[in-house]
């Protein structure tokens, strides 16, 4: 996510770098059939990919929509299937759920940030409504 919003901050997009685009192809190719995004802390400890066994996870799944977006990764559905699945996680009181431990230090230290499920995915959902003002997202 940081890395793509640096890169866009300098006018790199996936338009017009390289770097962009590999960092966006990336994210798609991780893209689950739910719309989410996974990862577990382990891949911090095996420093490559690794999907956590609870499947998709708001708190990734935001990380990656905010990523998409500031890289002005050309398709809009594979982020409106992100958009949807972090709409239908969202409880009737209006929070998300804590699910895996997002945070890591060292590749073997945890840490839980309990306001991140709030402030990724708000703001998420706030830039695709604003990138994004004419799209619906189906229910």
């Amino acid at each position: 996510m940081f890395g793509l919003e640096a890169l866009a901050a300098v006018g790199e997009t996936y338009e017009n770098s390289v770097n962009a685009q590999k960092a966006c192809d990336f994210l798609i190719s991780k893209q689950r059939q739910d719309g989410g995004w996974s990862e577990s802390l382990q891949g911090c400890a095996d420093q490559r990919y690794t999907e956590s066994p609870q499947g998709s996870l708001v708190v990734q799944t935001a990380w990656a929509l905010i990523a998409l977006m500031a890289g002005e990764y050309p398709a809009v559905e594979p982020i409106k299937r992100g958009v949807k699945l972090l709409m239908s996680r969202q409880q009737d009181n209006g929070e998300w759920l804590e699910e895996e431990i997002p945070g890591a230090f060292h590749g073997f230290c945890s840490f839980s940030y309990p306001n991140y499920k709030f402030s990724f995915t708000i703001r998420a959902l706030g830039t695709f409504a604003t990138r994004y003002p004419d799209e619906k997202v189906a229910e």
